[in-house]
């Protein structure tokens, strides 16, 4: 089994040149098709292989969905109505020693703060005599994912540390490296960070739990992240006299529109920087930021995911003819100049920064890459009225790429005393209730073990939410802590309603689509990147009902693939990026890895 999915994987990287010597052939969007894929046959059983039930990833049978009912009917944990041990304050300094990745452009933290002494990590200290150490810090992904395999093989973890996906968690566990946190996290967790779980079905328990041990904190994240869009300057459609491109010929045809009349007379559509990935994959498959997603789902494609062909067996994405037909066309692109000569080259932020400089009038990411991932062209253009819209295929269908619930994971150490691991679980409890309550002027960031954790729904609910408020349906009132429409699951909800007004315009009554204009972009900065985001960016799947949602079959890597996967996701991805921009591909190197 091991062999014929890496096998599979790596026959994956010659789709280039299938692509170069042969034509798409047949209806791309006959699901017949996509047999032609390379196949892999499933196994059952733990992490070596995890199978999809009803569009969703099954793991570990020895934390099920049960996890609930049992966790609530053991003697010693927290009642759902009482959350005073979630939030209990020790009667004695507790440290807690951890590696983190910081951004080394973050400009946020005040004068004399630090990593270890700010407005987060002070709190802590305040409130519940947990003091944070910061053993090491990495500036980028690459450098931090390096640091935490190194400190996984040296056995020197600190007390926790973020796994950046569920292979680090397996490596480490699998080192007896980590802590069984079951007893802390049943007995301190509170009910919010109970109820945000339960929104996931059992999948983040299973995600967390290798070979039947509950070995860290899930991350959990709203479905929303793995839902890319395309984002285009409306100004400048409007300017032009266009319509909103639905399919992926029309975008192109806009894009060079977008071109020819001087409005980016460089090139239209940003794309990914130097390390950035074209496309996301079953095991990341959230936050990436101007790869060309989008574009793939209009197409059928599934690059990325493991999914089964009529006949059963599973095959990789990457390998079909769907996508074939989408390189050709992002190939088609490039050569015609509409993306970003650059592409895969840049420096980190450059992309951002072309869009921020109004280079380009079109990029493609999820829901937060307005606002979070762009909230500074509308300060140097005040026309700048970035919009976000689903890319549908010819037959006019909104396909989606489905994440898994969480990709990241809290991972603490065996050696760790029991004050430490308590302290851990408080820590995330305090980050999950009281995230939207700090100085949204400093980057949460810097909050120590930050693993987000939000219910799936979130972004929908509160999208629903706070469009009443500008309908006049309902008052930011109701969203407080005892008012008739308060939900202590939606953790940010309550601060979002409360702070509307200072963003939206009073004039705005939700009677049409909400743009930039009717946004104060100086006021509450924080809250404005985040309104952009999740009421523009998120608005489609709000508001949109998909055509399909398309989950991976496999969430989890079989064993062994840990060792391989690292080399075989960089070669895909650097394939890929190749033959859009019409670069040679040599394969002799990776054959040495079919065995």
């Amino acid at each position: 089994m091991k062999k014929k999915v890496i096998s599979a994987l790596l026959a994956s990287t010659m789709i280039v040149s299938l692509v170069a010597c042969g034509s798409t052939g047949g209806d791309s969007s006959d699901a017949s098709s996509k047999g032609s894929g390379t196949t892999a046959t499933s196994t059952a059983g733990g992490d070596d292989a995890a199978t999809a039930e009803s569009g969703s990833g099954s793991g570990d049978s020895a934390a099920s969905a049960d996890w609930i009912e049992s966790s609530t009917l053991e003697d010693d944990a927290v009642p759902g109505e009482n959350d005073d041990r979630a939030f209990e304050k020790f009667d004695h300094v507790v440290e807690v020693h951890y590696g983190y990745q910081i951004d080394p452009k973050d400009t946020t933290l005040p004068d004399g703060d630090s990593v270890d002494n700010n407005q987060y990590t002070r709190y802590l200290l305040d409130n519940y005599n947990i003091k944070v150490v910061c053993d090491w810090t990495a500036g980028n992904t690459a450098d931090f994912q390096q640091k935490v395999s190194l400190a996984i093989a040296s056995a020197s973890l600190p007390d926790a540390v973020i796994a950046p996906t569920r292979n680090y968690l397996v490596q480490a566990a699998r080192a007896d490296l980590l802590a069984d946190l079951w007893p802390e996290f049943n007995q301190y967790a509170s009910k919010q960070v109970k109820e945000i779980i339960e929104t996931t079905e059992g999948r983040a328990i299973n995600n967390a739990t290798v070979d039947g041990t509950f070995c860290a904190l899930p991350n959990v994240s709203v479905d929303t992240d793995g839902v890319y869009l395309y984002f285009i300057r409306q100004d400048w459609l409007d300017k032009l006299g266009l319509e909103v491109p639905k399919t992926v010929d029309e975008l192109g045809e806009v894009a060079q529109k977008f071109k020819d009349a001087g409005l980016s007379p460089d090139y239209s559509i940003a794309g990914i920087d130097n390390g950035g990935r074209t496309y996301s994959n079953f095991m990341n498959s959230s936050n990436n930021g101007y790869g060309f997603d989008a574009v793939y789902q209009a197409f059928n494609a599934t690059p990325g995911y493991f999914l089964k062909d009529d006949s059963g067996e599973l095959y990789w994405g990457t390998t079909t003819d769907e996508m074939k037909e989408a390189l050709t066309t992002l190939h088609d692109w490039y050569e015609k100049g509409l993306i970003n000569p650059e592409v895969g080259t840049t420096t980190n932020g450059d992309n951002a920064n072309n869009v921020k400089n109004g280079t380009c009038g079109i990029f493609m990411g999820p829901w937060w890459s307005l606002g979070y991932g762009n909230p500074d062209s509308f300060r140097n253009d005040n026309n700048a009225n970035w919009q976000a819209y689903p890319l549908y295929t010819n037959d006019g269908e909104w396909n989606i790429h489905m994440k898994d619930v969480g990709t990241t994971y809290t991972m603490v150490n065996k050696n760790a005393s029991d004050d430490v691991k308590k302290a851990i679980v408080i820590m995330n409890n305090v980050l999950v209730r009281d995230e939207s309550t700090f100085d949204t002027s400093v980057a949460i960031g810097w909050y120590p073990l930050r693993n987000t954790m939000a219910a799936t729904d979130e972004c929908e609910y509160e999208y629903d939410a706070l469009m009443g408020i500008l309908k006049g349906e309902s008052s930011a009132d109701d969203y407080q802590q005892g008012g008739s429409k308060f939900n202590g699951l939606y953790k940010n909800l309550a601060n979002d309603a409360a702070t509307l007004s200072e963003v939206i315009s009073s004039d705005y009554d939700g009677s049409r689509d909400l743009a930039v204009t009717d946004m104060d972009v100086n006021t509450n900065n924080g809250q404005f990147n985040r309104f952009y985001a999740l009421l523009i960016g998120d608005r489609p799947y709000a508001t949109l009902e998909p055509d399909h949602k398309i989950y991976s079959e496999l969430y989890y890597t079989i064993d062994g693939m840990d060792t391989y996967w690292t080399q075989i996701s960089d070669l895909e991805d650097k394939s890929i990026l190749q033959f859009i921009t019409g670069a040679t591909v040599s394969y002799t190197h990776l054959r040495a890895h079919e065995t």
